[in-house]
């Protein structure tokens, strides 16, 4: 019996220390867990940390590149405001160049025609004087 107990000791020292092993190897696993979780914190903080400045750098440059394409079309829309003002003001000009040369023509065709009747009123009145003194 007291064999029978040495070997249950025996046993049970073989088994603590078993267990004392892999307590000692979980151990180490959860350092070396550990450490990794802290080198990838430290690379994801890194990696975010240059995407942000990748990011600003981005937006400052698409900034610029609106603020640019803002002062063009800025530009542009000036530009465009002062041709269509020029072109409304030169219709302005046409349209009583227009009116001043159809008044010119419409003057011309009145003094011609004024010219003719008179003419023809003259020439109305001598046959009739003609005709007066004829008869």
């Amino acid at each position: 019996m007291e064999k029978q107990i040495v070997n249950m000791l025996n046993e049970i020292q073989r088994n603590i220390k078993e267990l004392d092993s892999n307590v000692k190897e979980l151990d180490c696993s959860m350092k070396e867990l550990e450490s990794n979780m802290k080198e990838l914190k430290s690379d994801v903080q890194a990696d975010m940390k240059e995407l942000r400045t990748d990011l600003r750098g981005e937006m400052k440059e698409l900034k610029t590149d609106v603020q640019a394409d803002m002062i063009a079309l800025k530009t542009d829309v000036k530009d465009i405001k002062e041709t269509v003002n020029r072109i409304e003001a030169s219709q302005t000009e046409d349209v009583i160049a227009m009116l001043k040369a159809g008044t010119q023509r419409s003057e011309t065709d009145f003094r011609y025609l004024n010219t003719r009747i008179t003419d023809i009123d003259k020439r109305v009145f001598t046959l009739e004087n003609r005709a007066e003194d004829n008869r």
